[in-house]
């Protein structure tokens, strides 16, 4: 995959997300490459190799801003198996960024759906991709409201020991950027930079 940027909470936010990608399968997933731990960002742009290249790419003075989620969608590709849908409307802050980094890197450097990841799931345990995102809803970790443009979602948000009462998320502040080296297993990625967008 090489090398990405990725967009991130800030460390409270992010353990919180975290709660909600702790769902695990029944019984053991076939391939070791399912359900790996990895934390929550928003991918803005990839390069085969350039780490430089990237980091140029980010445009001086990017402020830091709030990424609203807005659907819980299931996917055919490992890297989308089940994310949220993040809003990203043409003049949004997180589509000017998308649309700057395309400018400089190129359309294809840019994934095509702005969203957050909740889980990757190998091909040979597809069928649990849909099974998560049904088991999201109906503990009531992810809830729906709206439709059309309109629609949104929040995280409720539980700890382990489900004493404490869920903290509800239906965005997050976009406080850095990292870059990150994501190459072989999922669990081996290396965070090469983290950036601090200014307030």
């Amino acid at each position: 995959m090489g090398i990405s940027l990725w967009l991130v909470p800030p460390a409270s936010q992010a353990t919180k997300i975290k709660h909600t990608m702790r769902v695990k399968p029944s019984s053991p997933p076939r391939s070791s490459a399912s359900f790996p731990p990895f934390d929550p960002h928003v991918t803005l742009a990839s390069h085969p190799s350039d780490a430089s290249a990237l980091r140029a790419a980010i445009p001086s003075g990017q402020r830091a801003f709030g990424v609203r989620f807005k659907s819980l969608e299931v996917g055919d590709k490992y890297f989308m198996s089940v994310y949220v849908a993040v809003h990203s409307p043409p003049g949004s802050p997180l589509e000017t960024l998308r649309e700057h980094l395309r400018e400089k890197l190129g359309e294809q450097a840019v994934p095509p759906v702005a969203h957050l990841s909740l889980y990757y799931i190998d091909d040979a345990d597809k069928e649990e991709r849909e099974r998560t995102a049904e088991t999201l809803r109906s503990e009531l970790r992810v809830l729906e409201s709206g439709r059309g443009e309109a629609r949104s979602v929040s995280l409720a948000c539980v700890d382990d020991d489900g004493e404490q009462e869920p903290e509800i998320l239906d965005s997050f502040d976009g406080e850095e950027i990292w870059v990150v080296k994501c190459e072989g297993p999922v669990p081996e990625w290396e965070v090469i930079e983290k950036i601090e967008l200014a307030r």
